[in-house]
């Protein structure tokens, strides 16, 4: 993981550049956005490289059979102004693999890392009695908590409700069961034990 940091000890603001590997994107997210007291903006941008990624690819093979051929010819020249002019075109032909190699290693590790950028800024604190106050985020907090409990209740209401049928058919089938039981062994205890006490 790489990254990058701006913004001195006492600033009250910074900005990071965190890399990632792409399948930890969502994790590292996941993990920042619970360290923040407050988050004012997120946005996620994705950006399809494999078409770039193949053509670079393709250009760099081509370039690499350019100047193998070029090595070739080399060695088939018989005039000093023959040799010079291949070498000049083989020269040209290896800066621009050491160029398309270096963008395309740059594009390489974009395909692999994902970039996550902050700005970081820290909550202004009013003091009252030389104890942090910050009425106004407090008050934000509490009614988000607030919002979030309002809604974990309304899903488990509507969760009752639609259990609730199976609810009342299990205790139903529980209740009859029971009753079953019951009046058997009420008969049995009549068969076995009332009975040969009448008969004695």
């Amino acid at each position: 993981m790489d990254w990058e940091a701006n913004g001195g000890q006492e600033a009250t603001s910074a900005s990071v550049m965190i890399r990632v590997p792409v399948g930890k994107f969502e994790l590292t997210r996941a993990s920042i956005l619970k360290l923040a007291q407050r988050v004012e903006n997120e946005r996620a941008k994705a950006e399809d490289v494999t078409k770039r990624y193949v053509d670079d690819d393709a250009r760099l093979r081509n370039l690499r059979v350019q100047e193998a051929q070029y090595l070739a010819i080399l060695k088939l020249a018989r005039t000093v102004k023959d040799t010079l002019e291949v070498s000049e075109k083989l020269s040209q032909t290896r800066g621009e693999i050491e160029q398309q190699q270096s963008e395309f290693n740059s594009l390489a590790k974009q395909v692999e890392l994902v970039a996550i950028s902050l700005s970081l800024r820290k909550e202004a604190e009013a003091q009252v009695f030389g104890l942090p106050w910050r009425p106004a985020y407090e008050l934000k907090f509490a009614a988000r908590q607030g919002l979030e409990g309002l809604i974990d209740y309304s899903t488990s209401l509507m969760a009752f409700f639609f259990y609730l049928p199976a609810i009342v058919l299990w205790m139903s089938t529980i209740l009859v069961g029971t009753a079953l039981g019951w009046r058997i062994l009420r008969w049995a205890g009549k068969a076995l034990f009332v009975a040969p006490a009448k008969a004695a």
